[in-house]
């Protein structure tokens, strides 16, 4: 009886061992990364340069969707209803999940539908202007603008996009104003500045940096607190007479809220792996772009501390949809 009564317990604990790894995981089913980014944008090539290698290293073949439309928020409340089973995932930034839902309605949580599992990169930011335009800093940039007023635009990848937070904190750090114009993506954003259709913008210096080697665009300051390898002469905002200013955008990988902490743990720990892989940071610096490694826990806080800080920065730009 004993015997007997050991087996059942030993196959029930087996069961319930296993059972918190989906079925759908452990049998090796494509992942769907939903990114309610564009393609071709500097997040966008982040992701595709670091799953890559990620598939490879879980057996689990990822597939990249871009989900654009209502700033992002198609996608990730695609990815915040999806099945939590593991294959399906959202590679989101933080104009996503941390600025989105200040500026309008959504219908997903960023810290109740999500359950983090790492951060992927920072973008590091380069603001940039048309040549035509006859400044070469911020101090510079600042004063043409104020001497003309309403003559002068700016272009984003949309509300409360990334370029949209880093220009309203320089505008409200400045006390310069300039016209928002805003466009379907960063991409088309960007070229729309180097065409001249708008004078200046915020970009991800992976997605602007061919266009200032070609001279389509001038590059006159970084948005971070640091100067970046990738345009080590450029000073930064704060050295050019703006204390304290510091913006730069970063890319994450969530999973719907119930995702089983086994698998997300799985993904987390991998991902790790791969973001410390020298051809994985050569590959990413080429492309102008940081790595970025934190745990679940850590990414958790980040975002928490993120989104407090971004409700502060839409609310002084009035923002509002």
């Amino acid at each position: 009886m004993q015997s007997l009564i050991k087996r059942t317990l030993g196959a029930t604990l087996l069961c319930l061992g296993t059972a918190t790894v989906p079925a759908a995981w452990a049998a090796g089913e494509t992942v769907t990364l939903v990114t309610p980014l564009a393609t071709g944008s500097a997040s966008d090539v982040a992701l595709r340069i670091v799953t890559e290698r990620l598939s490879a290293a879980l057996a689990q073949p990822i597939v990249i969707e871009n989900q654009t439309g209502a700033s992002g928020a198609i996608g990730a409340e695609k990815v915040a209803r999806a099945n939590p089973d593991g294959t399906t995932l959202c590679g989101c930034n933080n104009a996503i999940l941390g600025v989105l839902p200040h500026v309008r309605r959504v219908s997903f949580d960023p810290a109740k539908s999500f359950k983090p599992v790492g951060m992927v990169a920072v973008l590091p930011t380069a603001l940039v202007v048309n040549p035509s335009l006859p400044v070469k800093n911020v101090q510079e940039l600042v004063a043409y603008v104020k001497a003309n007023p309403g003559k002068v635009s700016y272009a984003t990848g949309g509300v409360g996009s990334a370029q949209h937070i880093a220009m309203s904190m320089l505008e409200a750090a400045t006390g310069m104003k300039m016209l928002h114009v805003p466009y379907k993506g960063a991409s088309p954003a960007a070229v729309a500045v180097a065409g001249g259709e708008v004078q200046v913008m915020f970009n991800a210096i992976g997605t602007v940096m061919p266009m200032v080697k070609a001279g389509k665009l001038r590059a006159i300051a970084v948005a971070g607190a640091q100067r970046t390898p990738v345009m080590a002469e450029i000073p930064t905002v704060a050295e050019q007479g703006v204390p304290g200013y510091d913006y730069a955008s970063w890319i994450g990988i969530v999973a719907p809220a119930a995702t089983p902490d086994d698998v997300v743990n799985r993904i987390a720990g991998e991902l790790t792996k791969v973001l410390r892989n020298p051809d994985t940071v050569k590959r990413l610096a080429d492309n102008g772009i940081d790595p970025s490694v934190m745990t679940p826990a850590q990414m958790r806080d980040y975002m928490a501390s993120d989104y407090a800080r971004m409700a502060k920065v839409v609310a002084d730009a009035g923002m509002k949809e």
